[in-house]
């Protein structure tokens, strides 16, 4: 099975400031600081709960290098946060109530 992370990569992050992304149920945000090279640059990665960021509670987060080996740390610390948290398919919770329109 291919890692669900490949195509996080140094140029990846060149994009846009903020990246948004899920897998089934599990939510991640990257941002990036500064630019390739210069000593500040960074990418801040968070893992958060099935709910939107601003909402969110049960967030975990960590800084890595904006490096190829930054990169690859942070490909193998999501990988490790799926595993732990998992990423069943979302749903929205069912109220038991018919909405339908008539």
């Amino acid at each position: 099975m291919k890692p669900d992370f490949d195509f996080l990569s140094v140029s990846f992050f060149t994009k846009a400031e903020i990246y948004p992304g899920s897998i089934g149920s599990f939510r991640y945000r990257f941002q990036r600081f500064s630019w390739p090279g210069k000593e500040d640059a960074h990418i801040q990665a968070w893992v958060y709960e099935n709910i939107c960021f601003e909402q969110a509670r049960n967030i975990e987060t960590k800084n890595f290098a904006w490096t190829p080996e930054g990169v690859q740390e942070l490909r193998a610390w999501l990988e490790t946060k799926l595993q732990e948290r998992g990423a069943p398919p979302y749903r929205v919770p069912y109220s038991g109530t018919n909405h339908a329109l008539t």
